[in-house]
């Protein structure tokens, strides 16, 4: 699904960010990649949502949601989320 579909408080894993390779790359420093869990923050309607990546936040128009393929993250299910250190990935019980 796309990330402009998901409202406010959904907890999802980015699977796919299909934007041009320059913008791919700065996608990925802010952590905005495949693999990522972020949270929808903010559903400004059709202008776009405001998403959370760790204690970042981040504001996304509604082109941008319309490139980034998310899946839901049901709660409770096991959830890989990057680890501190950017070397792998650690399990969590929980999704953030």
């Amino acid at each position: 699904m796309e990330l402009g579909a998901c409202r406010a408080g959904t907890v999802a894993r980015i699977v796919r960010v299909d934007v041009d390779p320059a913008a791919r790359l700065r996608f990925g420093e802010l952590g905005l990649r495949a693999g990522a869990l972020v949270q929808v923050t903010h559903d400004v309607g059709a202008q776009g949502r405001v998403v959370a990546v760790g204690a970042d936040r981040f504001a996304l128009d509604s082109a941008t949601c319309a490139r980034i393929t998310v899946e839901p993250v049901t709660a409770g299910a096991p959830v890989a989320v990057p680890a501190p250190t950017g070397s792998g990935y650690v399990t969590s019980a929980a999704a953030r």
